[in-house]
């Protein structure tokens, strides 16, 4: 009798299963819309109507970075697994960052004849936006998990950017200024730019890291916490980067981003693809180096070509491209292979 009604009661709870799993799916599709899309779009039309200064900006992007990427850190590295996988990811972020650097100085970027477009070019080869656009979109799939391993790459590009990008910049402007001579760089204090409030997500991480190690159980209201400021940091992340977007000045580049999509939407993604699947073992961390391989171009490397006078517009246009082509195309898509 209780195998009959096992068997009566089969289909009703295949149903609820079935249930529970589109629920959570249709949830997490609602976070795409809510906390990626959705920010930048009312970032767009704030700024466009005059409604976001530019200071109110400045200061969302210093509290994200600042307050809660320092607490999402904190909280995230508490939980993580400990294993040999976590050892190596500084080494396949560093990859993932230098690969497309490393084409764009060497073949991609020869195409341009100004010294200021191939800087520009390799500038917005290296830079992509792991940490904050790639944390957002790991967590949708893989929960803090997700956003802890995103918070190593971004540390990585933090280096990248000081240590290679300011550099290369400057490099190539100097070039341009000479005339294709090369120049001496100028000393610039890269301690000051290393040890800053920007950081501090740092030492988050690495107190998260102690607590684990320790094994210190983390409070379970934490976990509820860290869900309800995910979503606050994802606004606070994507409203500036909407109030950046500007198609008037970007259009006339719009043809000149191909490569770089083929770059970080083809080449990259493939090549990080096949090395995690042969060096990896845990298929989420697979998984995720993917998406933070295929993420697009940082809105820091318009930052970079706007410091040392580079072409801003050839920034903005690949930042334009790339983001609004991952957004609709790449990361939906990615979502139903990887859930």
């Amino acid at each position: 009798m209780p195998v009959t009604c096992a068997r009566m009661n089969a289909p009703s709870l295949l149903r609820n299963v079935w249930g529970i799993y589109m629920d959570d799916i249709n949830a997490r599709l609602i976070y795409l819309f809510t906390d990626l899309i959705l920010p930048l779009i009312v970032g767009y039309l704030l700024y466009q109507r005059h409604l976001l200064s530019d200071a109110t900006l400045n200061r969302l992007i210093r509290i994200n970075v600042v307050v809660f990427f320092t607490l999402l850190s904190l909280f995230s590295f508490w939980a993580l697994p400990l294993t040999r996988d976590l050892l190596v990811l500084p080494a396949f972020f560093a990859f993932i960052i230098l690969f497309p650097g490393f084409l764009s100085w060497r073949f991609l970027g020869q195409r341009f004849h100004s010294p200021i477009d191939r800087g520009t070019h390799l500038v917005s080869a290296l830079l992509s936006n792991i940490g904050t656009l790639g944390g957002v979109c790991a967590y949708i799939l893989y929960g803090e998990r997700g956003f802890a391993y995103a918070q190593i790459g971004g540390a990585c590009q933090n280096l990248v950017l000081v240590l290679l990008a300011f550099p290369a910049a400057q490099y190539y402007y100097l070039l341009y200024k000479n005339h294709g001579r090369s120049a001496r760089l100028e000393g610039r204090s890269f301690l000051g730019l290393l040890v800053s409030w920007n950081q501090l997500s740092l030492l988050g991480m690495a107190a998260g890291l102690l607590l684990n190690a320790a094994d210190i159980t983390r409070p379970p209201l934490l976990s509820e916490v860290f869900s309800y400021i995910i979503h606050i940091a994802a606004w606070f992340g994507m409203l500036p980067v909407g109030s950046l977007i500007n198609f008037r000045r970007a259009r006339r580049f719009f043809y000149l981003t191909l490569d770089m999509v083929l770059l970080r939407f083809l080449i990259v993604p493939l090549a990080a693809f096949l090395a995690a699947r042969i060096f990896i073992n845990d298929p989420i961390v697979q998984n995720a180096l993917v998406i933070f391989a295929s993420v697009p171009a940082a809105i820091n490397a318009t930052l970079t070509a706007r410091l040392y006078q580079l072409n801003v517009d050839y920034t903005i246009a690949v930042f334009l491209v790339t983001t609004v082509l991952y957004l609709t195309i790449l990361f939906p898509v990615t979502f139903f292979m990887f859930r």
